[in-house]
């Protein structure tokens, strides 16, 4: 399972944080349910669940391995 950070995910989908974070704390997504240290934790599938409600393309899945790292 690929983890990523708020600013991870915002560069991936190419959508600012703050918007992320706006559509999240107004429960139009659903939050990760993953939390470390009070900060989200993004799995694939939220990372799916943001890109579907900005409608935007999926990265590549080595676009997101590379970004995380792995």
């Amino acid at each position: 399972m690929t983890q990523m950070s708020l600013q991870t995910v915002s560069r991936l989908l190419g959508v600012r944080p703050h918007r992320i974070e706006y559509v999240l704390s107004n429960q139009i997504v659903a939050e990760p349910k993953l939390r470390l240290a009070g900060k989200r934790i993004f799995s694939e599938a939220d990372l799916r669940r943001l890109a579907t409600h900005f409608k935007v393309k999926l990265p590549a899945a080595e676009a997101v391995a590379e970004a995380v790292g792995a």
